[in-house]
């Protein structure tokens, strides 16, 4: 998550840090026999800033002030219902359309009554954040669809700035559990998705690589809503 800090401003914490351990060493030598070695000022400050950073510290800084949720960056640590909404019907909708001879339709044009509703699937995530890193893995509790697992391969923080809200955006490789000659058991894709404090949920876009070489590729809307502990 210290990618979204700019690197002046880390560079300056980290200088300021060092300068009051040095005149924290200062004072110590002129009121007591201890002497703060200037050699171990840097990794004195590191150990510092470490501390600081360490989970349960900024969590907690985070419960207590809320409104860092918005001025630095959401805590998104936890277990999430995710509800993810894809055009695959849609996509079923064109290709029964081409094999028929009266069932025909026409994509760009025809009124949004006509298209077939999206097929939505809940799943479940779990996000495990640190200033160092964000890690998230999804999977499918009721393994009442083909998806197995979703193993994501990176989780990228991006900051909102005037009214644009934070976000993440996320690239996974997901696994099926099918048997079907024409379906992909591995596939890979994407996702970015926003913040909203005011229902602590991330919504977004999902698109993935799913039988791209048959033009059957999907996309869709994804949410996550975060389940209370």
């Amino acid at each position: 998550m210290y990618r979204i800090l700019p690197k002046k401003l880390l560079f300056s914490l980290f200088a300021w840090l060092v300068i009051a351990l040095i005149l924290l060493g200062q004072y110590l030598s002129t009121v007591s026999a201890v002497v703060l070695k200037y050699s171990s000022i840097p990794a004195l400050a590191w150990i510092a800033l470490s501390a600081m950073l360490w989970n349960p510290v900024w969590r907690l800084l985070w419960r207590k002030l809320p409104s860092l949720n918005q001025i630095v960056f959401p805590d998104l640590n936890g277990r999430w219902k995710v509800e993810l909404s894809s055009n695959w019907p849609r996509q079923e909708q064109l290709l029964d359309a081409a094999m028929s001879e009266h069932d025909l339709i026409n994509m760009r044009s025809c009124p949004p009554e006509q298209l077939a509703s999206l097929q939505t699937v809940v799943l479940e995530a779990e996000v495990k954040q640190t200033w160092w890193n964000i890690e998230m893995k999804i999977w499918n509790p009721l393994r009442d669809t083909p998806i197995k697992r979703s193993d994501t391969i990176s989780v990228d923080p991006f900051v909102g700035t005037g009214f644009k809200p934070h976000g993440i955006c996320y690239f996974f490789k997901q696994t099926n559990e099918t048997d079907v000659g024409s379906d992909d058991p591995e596939f890979f894709g994407a996702a970015r998705v926003e913040y909203d404090p005011e229902t602590d949920s991330l919504e977004g876009l999902v698109w993935s690589a799913r039988q791209w070489r048959r033009a059957m590729n999907t996309a869709g809307t994804v949410r996550f809503s975060r389940i209370p502990i």
